[in-house]
């Protein structure tokens, strides 16, 4: 084999995770196992036109034909050939077994990393039948997926955006192709059963009785926090394998079967059988642990309050309410939980339902005279002797209205609990406004065995290795150019002053950004959060930025019901290749968040200790980004004569935060219309109001460019704001 002079190629870039699967590859090849998949065209595919197609493709992300080098000084240095038809293979063979047993082969061969490239395209004829198979080594699994080249090539033959071709659509006459040829993992799907199955949960979800097969999930309503909450139930009670990421690309109850497996009920995801029925007194879990140190850090202060408050705009029975209160406080021990640090132990304790009504939680409106949003926001809790939470009524007799404060600390509850509690008070609410006790569907586990039970198994230290894999040489926070500023506060020092301001896209660029969305296989917070990276990167000239969000934290669906303190911050690390196009950012943006939602049970405070970081250092992001999808505190509940009694959430005074500049993604469907706020808190000893103003401007800019027609073909080096 011809070796390759390094010196005579052009040089890429080395990422940390091409080091490691690098090194994973010399060390233990045995581990390294490759990707493939594979598709069956209809006979009438031009094989010419397929080549060229492949051949730019290849050409244009230099990543596919890379080859690995050790030099002397031990440092690995990454070239790209130029020879492209290394990475392609044409041949003849007499069957489909014949061509998966040789795809198989191939998956399996050891990869010269010096003189082989990491990624190969075979075209396969068998009679009248031509297979289109990719073959990726992990080393490009931050770059590169199957799904995604597989629409570069799609986009490349057709000559134009593929964004809007149904996955399994032929590139020649629209016809259906086959289900795509994968290195199976479980059974195909039966895909009518499958489909109404999916459906079910669809419509439950949604509250929409009348969703039909072909209806898009995001088209009434659906978002990535509903999406995770029916992959869960569907493994757990149907036994149903779905991907994450199908659900941008295969939106649809019916096309979402399609990539669907049907796995053995007994290898299914299940909920234990041992789990402990009358826990009162339970360590910390991971998250809540982390989130009790850093409010330690802040001096048990407001800055971990939850102030909620509800307009409402038909009277409600505000004894009927907290009667239906109470319900929830019986149903989840976590709502009547006291928090306790002592040293070097941490737990929560539970009150017993019996003794609730020795705590004081609950004032009506002719108890809150003189109280106001404000004041009970500011509260500051001893979670030692009360109550997490303050739920008050304040009547304004001016506009003869009712205003509810909910006021609960993070400790109990993150924004996929506060869903649950709405949901679940309307049911209460109906239940008692009809002199009855609500009838639950499911029991609720306790919190505090989920917390039991994580502190038995510990860090999964398979998903640490995945995130310091990500972060291992990312840069730390954010520097923004500002002649006329300088911070007063460096970002590792303690500080929550901040201030606020809003962005409003009127309605028809919410609806040309959620279109655009939907072309890119993406969603509209992936589309958001994207451009907020973009505007970041082209005021800072970026590299990379590192930015945290919110998972759920809820790995075992059997806890899906169950109100706590579940959620971790995870962060991920943006890269920015000037050359890359707005699409194909947008979709490695997309990807990136979706899949590490499968190890998003670790804590941040975990992942940087891993990274050799202290707590002087403070977080390893200065930015967070995170999504209010169909806001729960926008709704009714509903009485036994088919009324309503409205409400509206009203925005609570943002004036502290821990975080250098946060962005809050409310999307919201009310009366049928889709809504998209972006709300910016910034700590104003780190950022000036200047500074706030060109990035306003700029996310601007970036949502006018999305909204362009050739908005995702356009290079960030193209871009001029």
């Amino acid at each position: 084999m011809m070796e390759l002079n390094p010196d005579s190629l052009p040089k890429l870039s080395v990422t940390d995770n091409e080091e490691h699967f690098w090194l994973l590859q010399q060390q233990y090849p045995e581990r390294v196992l490759k990707h493939f998949s594979a598709w069956r065209f209809d006979a009438d595919i031009d094989l010419s036109r397929l080549t060229s197609a492949i051949r730019s493709v290849i050409e244009t992300l230099p990543d596919l034909n890379a080859r690995y080098l050790f030099n002397d000084d031990g440092e690995v240095h990454k070239v790209h050939a130029a020879d492209w038809q290394s990475c392609l293979e044409l041949m003849h063979l007499h069957s489909d077994v014949e061509a998966t047993e040789h795809l198989r082969a191939q998956q399996m061969a050891p990869w010269d990393a010096q003189n082989q490239p990491p990624f190969k395209a075979l075209i396969i004829q068998t009679g009248h039948d031509t297979i289109l198979g990719f073959i990726l080594h992990q080393v490009l699994d931050q770059t590169c997926q199957e799904d995604h080249l597989y629409h570069q090539v799609l986009s490349a033959y057709i000559g134009h955006s593929a964004g809007d071709t149904p996955w399994l659509h032929g590139l020649a006459n629209g016809e259906a192709l086959s289900s795509p040829i994968r290195a199976p993992t479980a059974q195909p799907a039966a895909n009518d059963d499958v489909a109404s199955i999916i459906l079910d949960e669809f419509r439950a979800a949604l509250v929409e009785p009348d969703m039909q097969l072909t209806d898009d999930f995001f088209d009434f309503g659906g978002h990535s926090l509903l999406a995770t909450r029916i992959i869960g139930k569907l493994l757990s009670g149907h036994g149903i394998e779905v991907q994450f990421n199908d659900f941008f690309s295969a939106p649809s109850a019916a096309a979402l079967a399609a990539r669907a497996h049907v796995i053995e009920q007994n290898d299914a995801t299940a909920v234990a059988v041992d789990r402990q029925q009358d826990v009162q007194k339970a360590p910390f879990a991971l998250a809540q642990a982390s989130l009790g140190r850093a409010y330690a850090a802040f001096e048990f202060g407001t800055i971990f309050n939850l102030p909620f408050a509800l307009d409402f705009l038909d009277q409600v029975d505000e004894a009927l309410f907290e009667q239906a209160f109470c319900d929830l406080l019986k149903r989840h021990a976590s709502l009547r939980s006291t928090f306790h640090l002592e040293g070097s132990e941490a737990y929560q304790q539970i009150v017993p339902f019996e003794q609730l009504s020795e705590y004081k939680w609950f004032w009506s409106s002719q108890e809150s005279r003189g109280a106001t949003l404000k004041s009970e926001a500011t509260y500051q809790f001893d979670l030692t002797r009360e109550l997490p939470l303050r739920v008050r009524f304040i009547y304004d007799p001016q506009r003869q209205r009712q205003t509810l404060s909910l006021l609960i600390h993070h400790m109990a509850i993150d924004e996929w609990s506060l869903n649950v509690m709405m949901e679940e008070l309307a049911q209460a609410y109906l239940a008692r406004a009809a002199d009855k006790a609500p009838t639950w569907s499911a029991p609720a586990p306790s919190f505090h065995e989920f917390a039991l039970r994580q502190q038995a198994t510990g860090i999964n230290q398979q998903h640490l290795d995945y995130w310091t894999s990500m972060l291992r040489g990312a840069t730390q926070g954010l520097a923004l150019p500002s002649p006329d500023y300088q911070a007063s506060v460096p970002a590792s020092e303690v500080s929550t002053n901040a201030q606020w301001f809003e962005i409003k896209p009127d309605q028809a660029l919410t609806d040309n950004l959620y279109a655009f969305a939907r072309r890119n296989n993406s969603s509209l917070f992936g589309v958001v959060y994207t451009a907020i990276a973009l505007s970041l990167h082209k005021l800072g000239n970026l590299k990379d930025l590192v930015i945290g969000t919110s998972a759920s934290g809820r790995t075992d669906p059997g806890f899906y019901e169950t109100v706590g303190y579940f959620t971790t911050m995870v962060a991920h690390r943006v890269q920015f290749d000037p050359q890359q196009a707005v699409g194909a950012l947008i979709e490695n943006t997309t990807r990136l968040i979706n899949d590490s939602m499968a190890y998003a049970d670790v804590p941040m405070e975990q992942i940087q200790q891993a990274l050799g970081m202290t707590p002087a250092d403070g977080l390893l992001f200065d930015v967070y980004i995170q999504i209010h999808a169909n806001n729960a505190l926008n709704g009714a509940l509903s009485t036994p004569d088919a009324g309503t009694i409205r409400y509206r959430q009203i925005d609570p005074d943002k004036n502290q935060s821990m975080f250098g500049i946060q962005f809050e993604i409310m999307e919201n469907t009310i009366d049928g219309k889709r809504s998209l706020r972006l709300v910016i808190t910034y700590r104003s000893d780190r950022y000036s109001a200047a500074q706030m103003a060109r990035l306003s401007t700029t996310i601007d800019q970036v949502f006018a460019l999305f909204t362009t027609p050739d908005a995702a073909r356009t290079a960030l080096n193209h871009i001029h704001l």
